[in-house]
């Protein structure tokens, strides 16, 4: 049989890249695989290297206009799209006997015998969640729309009967699946596999995220708390800033910013670094910072925070002590006053790490309950999990013939 996994948000490594990469390689034993991206981002090999995947068994199939919405923003939109059959979908999902969607987007209406969606989060949402928040939604919501409701209503339950099954990365995600998409979908967490050193810990706070300004991991309140965090522990700490910058003026200026606000302070800025040096930071850590969503509205922002958390498991396999935002995902993987510390808010966030610092018995206990916790993300989990999943979509019926049917769910999500 053959299998194509397209990954919708292509353009950078990322945990995304990293779940395809191993589903690629636990189920390219099986079937005939093949990734789907745009190009931008990586090469399969460059996939492969990052994240110490075997991918000798998977062919890649570069698709170059495939970073776009295949949401249908608008009548003129949907009048091109019925018209042309679906083109741009058809010819991106046809041909597989299972077609898997990984991405945050609408998925594409699919053309393959059976279809099944890895979602990291839903940032598109079915048309009657459009809300107040666009003309098109404010149109939609009038009485005048009626007939145009009508379509829409049909289009996203047609696209989503091409799907045998939805899967989550989080109990979060599922929870804002089900009030954006108006579907049930299933947990499968993210594969998790580290294998650092074992070195000894220095007196350092380590930081994993994107030097990007729309990237919203919040570097800047890790800054400011640093030196409130310095005088309540006496001094003697270093934080470690660890993450990808791109060549654009608007990120480079960003970086020189986070630069210009730390100085004077022990920051160190470690930019574009080889997964090794990742790694080893990493190993010499003692606490794991964590900030994207920390004080943010968990109402209205749930794009803004960790939808599950991979950076955060990585740190606990190899001893790091996470403090970390109590939204998001990150409460399903931290263990609060056990394996870590969950914070509503920066206050939390020095306290909590203070407490940390003062006390090498407590260290030592969470480190260890950390490295214990992370245990429950390993890849052998997933690939028993996703390949149970797979091989039951696989053995329905035709996927044009099942059904999981949307549910008529409110939403006050803003997009």
């Amino acid at each position: 049989m053959k299998v194509g996994i397209f990954d919708h948000v292509s353009i950078r490594l990322g945990g995304s890249q990293l779940v395809v990469a191993r589903m690629a390689e636990f189920l390219a034993s099986t079937y005939q695989v093949e990734v789907i991206h745009s190009g931008k981002g990586y090469t399969l090999s460059k996939l492969g290297t990052a994240f110490q995947v075997d991918l000798s068994g998977v062919k890649e199939r570069i698709v170059e206009d495939s970073l776009g919405s295949f949401a249908i923003p608008g009548p003129k939109s949907m009048k091109s799209c019925l018209l042309s059959g679906f083109q741009t979908d058809r010819a991106l999902t046809r041909g597989y006997d299972l077609f898997v969607y990984s991405g945050h987007g609408a998925p594409p209406f699919c053309f393959a015998n059976h279809g099944l969606v890895y979602c990291h989060f839903p940032f598109e949402t079915r048309p009657s969640c459009f809300g107040e928040a666009t003309s098109l939604g404010k149109r939609m919501s009038s009485g005048e729309g009626w007939l145009r409701r009508a379509c829409y209503r049909y289009l996203w339950n047609r696209r989503m009967r091409g799907y045998g099954m939805v899967l989550a990365n989080s109990q979060f995600s599922a929870q804002w699946i089900k009030q954006l998409w108006g579907m049930e979908s299933e947990v499968i967490n993210p594969p998790v596999a580290l294998d650092g050193p074992r070195l000894a810990k220095k007196n350092a706070i380590v930081s994993l995220g994107r030097f990007i300004e729309t990237d919203r991991k919040n570097l800047v309140q890790q800054i400011k708390a640093f030196p409130d965090f310095l005088g309540r522990s006496g001094g003697g700490w270093v934080l470690w800033l660890v993450g990808f910058c791109s060549d654009s003026p608007q990120d480079q200026r960003f970086l020189k910013g986070l630069r210009e606000m730390a100085e004077g302070l022990p920051v160190e800025f470690i930019v574009n670094a080889d997964r090794d040096v990742v790694i080893r930071r990493l190993a010499e850590a003692k606490m794991f910072w964590h900030t994207a969503g920390l004080e943010g509205d968990k109402e209205n922002e749930p794009r803004y925070m960790e939808h599950f958390g991979i950076a955060t498991v990585e740190a606990m396999r190899v001893g790091c002590v996470p403090v970390v935002p109590a939204c998001g995902g990150q409460p399903e993987i931290v263990e609060h006053q056990v394996s870590g510390f969950l914070c509503d808010n920066a206050q939390d966030l020095v306290r909590n790490s203070v407490l940390i610092a003062a006390n090498e018995t407590l260290f030592s206990q969470m480190s260890h309950h950390a490295m214990q916790r992370s245990e429950s993300f390993r890849p052998v989990i997933f690939q028993r999990q996703f390949t149970e999943k797979v091989s039951e979509c696989l053995g329905r019926g035709h996927a044009k013939g099942k059904t999981n049917s949307p549910q008529s769910v409110s939403s006050t999500f803003r997009i």
